[in-house]
């Protein structure tokens, strides 16, 4: 079944469309869609292709049952998530590639993420904190771009400076934006539209910053690590202070207070702007 509702909400743009006989791929790719609020057309493999589709999203073996522009088609590799699959088609489908991206973030307990490049807006999230450091390395993993500047919100001051330590271990420039008015007043999807602001506005670069978390801040995030396992553990005050401080995610902090792993693993090289 195809809709005819383009990315851009007409029937003439270009639109993507998912062609695949892979369950579980229709099913994610369906679901990531929907959760953007987007349009995409359907087909089975082997039916023809209108002119109006300007990227197919297929898997390897399908791709010789398609007769489509091999270089606006994207392979969903077996393993690879949804998201990244979409982010990848509405890049092809803009046409953008090589390009420096814009990463805005409005920190909380519930964070709010928004990608820019060239001032279009190719993915929102809104993910818990602990899983903002891998929510932006996957997007600059996915995206390959030219460069990345990430731009935060000045507000909740320990999540902020968490964010902060822990992102610039990435290799891209930071700046701390004041996101006074950026946050709506009310409405669905706050963080994510305070992030989107947040991502159009110039802020000050910004390094490593120092904090000393607070008792009730530490164990905070010990009552987090406790929630996150289920009521297995809870992380020792010292884990929970480099969590704080963002020397640690804490989820490496869950591991090391297992003791499956000896160190944290955010040390990443090899990305742009490292």
């Amino acid at each position: 079944m195809e809709d005819r509702h383009s990315l851009e909400g007409g029937t003439r743009i270009k639109q993507i469309a998912l062609i695949t006989d892979d369950f579980s791929l229709h099913q994610s790719i369906i679901s990531e869609i929907r959760s953007r609020n987007l349009k995409i057309a359907t087909f089975r493999v082997g039916e023809g292709v209108p002119v109006h589709i300007g990227v197919v999203i297929t898997t390897e073996p399908e791709t010789g049952a398609i007769d489509f522009d091999p270089d606006h088609t994207v392979v969903a590799g077996p393993a690879e998530r949804a998201d990244t699959i979409v982010d990848r088609a509405i890049m092809k489908l803009r046409d953008i590639k090589d390009v420096s991206i814009i990463i805005g973030i409005d920190p909380g307990e519930r964070t709010g993420v928004a990608v820019l490049a060239e001032t279009a807006v190719i993915s929102t999230y809104c993910v818990p904190m602990a899983d903002v450091y891998r929510t932006v390395l996957r997007i600059m993993e996915s995206m390959h771009p030219g460069h990345v500047i990430i731009r935060i919100g000045h507000g909740a001051r320990l999540i902020r400076t968490q964010l902060v330590n822990s992102l610039i271990k990435l290799g891209a420039y930071i700046e701390l934006v004041d996101e006074t008015g950026t946050t709506p007043a009310k409405g669905r999807d706050v963080d994510i539209r305070a992030a989107i602001r947040i991502a159009h506005l110039k802020g000050t670069p910004i390094g490593e910053k120092f904090i000393t978390p607070t008792s009730g801040e530490i164990r905070s995030i010990q009552d987090q690590s406790r929630e996150k396992t289920g009521g297995e553990l809870t992380i020792s005050r010292a884990l929970a202070e480099k969590v704080a401080t963002g020397e640690l995610i804490l989820e490496d902090a869950i591991l090391i207070q297992k003791g499956e792993v000896t160190s944290s693993p955010l040390q990443v090289t090899g990305l742009p702007g490292s």
